[in-house]
């Protein structure tokens, strides 16, 4: 796709900033979307993945942008250095048809400096059809997720720093744990680990419009399913729920009589990563509802799911801040993991 036709699809002129484009990207997702509220596509003819890629196409252009803008205005570099950056960059772009985002050109993601471990930054190199045909670190460090990053990819570079943790344990102690053990250990450790590189204010606000920013705190609207465990009988529309405690990593929610209704699940995976552990340091509040707009296949009242109207209030004294208590966490777990 060319940057021409990215422009086309996102609707937005070719004079806007990258700013403006992230911002008409997400509106456009959002009403192209079908579980959204807003979804209404009129005489809108793209789809969502078509926004994607013309997305993409323009974010691969505004960095590659950046990273020649340094380039010219160093003036500390060598000729030597130079001529060796372009070769490797033309050898690059003959094999994969795109410019590298190495690690020589940077990540420009901000870090959490008290983060346990660093990480690696994946990216998805494809051909010049834009076949995916396989994925590559391009930088390493304590970086944070940002939305540029595929979420995917920013999960299977935790996995491997869990991965890593366990193995050196193992390497030391000049042995291998039941595979059973080593997996249950890995997926606790990999949640603890995300914690450290997820800003849950910050990202928040990237990924959603607050429908009120306050003074000292920003409320978001996410629409949500509640998923029963029996029936989710006398469950009306309108009717409050309270958090019932996190359990396993998901929120638990009860009636106001204190009868268990379920778990809270998001149409959007990435929030499970924000939300559960905001709410589990507790450093969020909410507000849950049963909606007034349920899918017809949920009207039943055998349904074992419910639409959920789910505000979260957070204070902005949260943003670009990491609780202690993860990183003693993660040492318990590790000593926990060496003793088995």
């Amino acid at each position: 796709m060319t940057a021409l036709q990215a422009y086309d699809i996102l609707a937005i002129s070719q004079d806007a900033d990258f700013k403006e484009i992230k911002k008409q990207y997400r509106r456009l997702m959002h009403r192209v979307h079908p579980d959204s509220a807003a979804f209404d596509t009129g005489e809108y003819l793209y789809t969502a993945q078509e926004i994607n890629e013309a997305y993409e196409t323009l974010r691969r252009a505004d960095r590659e942008t950046d990273a020649h803008a340094q380039k010219r205005s160093s003036r500390n570099s060598s000729e030597g250095k130079k001529q060796s950056q372009t070769a490797s960059q033309t050898a690059w772009h003959a094999k994969y048809g795109q410019s590298p985002r190495n690690a020589e050109m940077g990540w420009d993601a901000p870090k959490n400096t008290g983060a346990y471990t660093r990480r690696k930054i994946f990216h998805k190199v494809e051909d010049m059809d834009g076949t995916m045909i396989g994925v590559v670190a391009i930088a390493e460090g304590k970086y944070l997720w940002k939305p540029e990053e595929d979420f995917s990819l920013f999960l299977k570079s935790i996995l491997e720093c869990s991965e890593r943790l366990l193995a050196e344990i193992d390497e030391r102690n000049g042995m291998s744990r039941q595979a059973q053990i080593r997996l249950r250990f890995q997926a606790e450790l990999a949640y603890l680990l995300a914690q450290q590189f997820i800003d849950g204010a910050e990202s928040m606000e990237e990924l959603l419009t607050p429908v009120d920013a306050g003074k000292d705190a920003e409320t978001y609207y996410i629409p949500a399913m509640l998923e029963a465990g029996g029936t989710t009988v006398g469950l009306r529309t309108g009717m409050i729920l309270y958090p019932a405690g996190v359990r396993a990593h998901r929120l638990y929610l009860k009636t106001r009589t204190g009868k268990e209704a379920g778990y809270l699940s998001f149409r959007d995976d990435r929030l499970y990563h924000i939300v559960i552990p905001l709410l589990e340091q507790k450093r969020a509040q909410v507000k849950i509802e049963v909606s007034r707009k349920q899918d017809r296949k949920n009207t039943s009242g055998k349904s074992k799911y419910k639409n959920i109207d789910f505000w979260m209030r957070i204070p902005r004294e949260t943003t670009g801040t990491f609780p202690e208590s993860i990183d003693l966490k993660i040492e318990n777990l590790l000593k926990q993991y060496e003793s088995r």
